[in-house]
């Protein structure tokens, strides 16, 4: 991942997504399946599977995970709708392998640290693209709300 993040506005979002807590080193195997499973409630409806989101929330359970899509229609059977709200995040890119993701995750929130921003609420991943097997041309934007500290 680069070292080029940008502090954005990021607007409400509708998904259609499940969600699960899902113990800390668990999460890699359950993305995936959590993806498929709204893929195929949204039996592909037009324009349904275009925009992948999933976010990360610790909890002292675990990892509280919801996956969707961006979709303006209703909620089929076994998933529900989700309004993610608006946010100001630092945006970083990572191009590559999700083998990538912990170290670029580490990098931006090393940046965020030192540039005087506090977290604000669970990150975002949004798969650009996602489509390849091997995932050597996927481009994941990483999101996360922060706020400005004062002083």
């Amino acid at each position: 991942m680069s070292a080029d993040y940008e502090l954005k506005t990021i607007p409400t979002i509708r998904l259609v997504a499940i969600e699960a807590t899902l113990a800390f080193d668990e999460i890699s195997q359950h993305i995936r399946p959590m993806f498929d499973e709204v893929a195929a409630a949204l039996d592909h409806a037009e324009g349904a599977l275009e925009v992948p989101i999933a976010t990360y929330s610790a909890t002292a359970s675990g990892m509280e995970v919801i996956v969707g899509f961006a979709h303006p229609g209703p909620a089929p059977a076994g998933t529900r709708l989700v309004d993610l709200p608006e946010i100001t995040a630092v945006c970083g890119v990572l191009h590559g392998p999700l083998s990538g993701l912990q170290p670029a995750w580490e990098a931006m929130h090393n940046w965020i640290v030192t540039k005087n921003y506090t977290f604000a609420g669970p990150c975002r991943e949004v798969y650009v693209r996602a489509q390849s097997e091997d995932q050597s041309d996927w481009i994941t934007e990483l999101q996360q709300p922060v706020v400005q500290n004062q002083g």
